[in-house]
This record gives C-alpha cells, structure tokens and sequence, in this order.
C-alpha cells in the first residue's frame, strides 16, 4: 500500500505525520512530525534501522511517534 504526503495518523490527541525518506544507501530511514491542535510539538528524521520497504520505514516511524507522544503525555 503506497502513502502519500499529507498522510496522517491521530493518537491520543496528537497528530503524527510519518515523513519516511530514502537514504543515499537506498535504505528507507523513518521520520515524523508530531503536532497537538495545529502546531509542531517534535520533528525526528533519519531514524535508524533502515528498511528495505516504505511500508516498513512508515510503520517505524508510526511506532516510533506513538512512543514518543506517550512519554510526552506522562
């Protein structure tokens, strides 16, 4: 399934947009922004293991997100 720009996943009040990447080594690196009513609450890119697949890098970065905004709402 192929995700396009301006894709985005609610989650506990946030929104996350998953931004994976293609990295020079043709790897897919995860990569997100984070929002909370419109405005920018984290940014990550580049995030490591690389994948061999978009799907799996946009997975990554989902989970990757959900973690983060977990220990933001503690």
């Amino acid at each position: 399934m192929e995700h396009t720009a301006g894709e985005h996943v609610k989650y506990k009040g946030y929104t996350i947009f998953p931004m994976p990447a293609l990295s020079a080594g043709a790897l897919w690196l995860g990569g997100y922004e984070i929002t909370k009513d419109g405005t920018p609450v984290s940014v990550r890119k580049n995030i490591f293991p690389g994948f061999f697949y978009s799907e799996a890098a946009w997975n990554d970065s989902i989970g990757h997100a959900k973690i983060e905004i977990d220990n933001l709402a503690m």
